[in-house]
C-alpha cells in the first residue's frame, strides 16, 4: 500500500465510523436472512419488527431519548431471496426509487418555495 493509498483510506467515512465503533451500512449474509443495516443499532433501545411484503421484513428502532421511530434495517428471507443480486435489486427498485421521488419532491417544494418569496419581495400589494 502506498502513502495515497493509506491517507485515503484513513480519511474515508468508513474508515472513521469503524474507528468510532459504529456498525457499517450494507448487506450482511445470514443463515435465513440477508440482512442490509440502514442504521447502526446502538442508536436505538427498543426494536419491532414488521412484515412489509412476502419474505421483506423492516426492523424498526426506537431512535435512544426520544420517542421517534426509524428503520434500522431490512431483513431479506433466503427462501425467496437466493441470490444478493436479488436482494440489491428489490431494495433499488422499492427503496431507493422511492428515497429519489422524495428527494425530488422536497427540492420541487423549495423551488416553490424560493420562488413566491422572490414574487413576494418584488411585488407590491395596493
Amino acid at each position: 500500500m502506498n502513502v495515497l493509498s493509506a491517507r485515503s483510506e484513513l480519511l474515508s467515512p468508513s474508515f472513521c465510523l469503524k474507528s468510532l465503533g459504529e456498525k457499517m451500512p450494507g448487506l450482511e449474509k445470514g443463515t435465513t436472512v440477508w440482512r442490509m443495516r440502514v442504521k447502526d443499532p446502538d442508536r436505538f433501545d427498543k426494536f419491532r419488527v414488521k412484515e412489509i411484503t412476502e419474505g421483506v421484513k423492516i426492523t424498526l428502532g426506537r431512535v435512544k431519548g426520544t420517542n421517534r421511530w426509524i428503520i434500522q434495517n431490512y431483513m431479506f428471507d433466503k427462501q425467496r431471496f437466493k441470490t444478493r443480486e436479488q436482494v440489491n435489486n428489490w431494495y433499488e427498485k422499492h427503496v431507493k426509487s422511492e428515497t429519489r421521488t422524495a428527494m425530488d419532491f422536497n427540492v420541487w417544494n423549495e423551488y416553490r418555495k424560493m420562488a413566491l418569496q422572490a414574487y413576494m419581495e418584488i411585488s407590491h400589494v395596493s
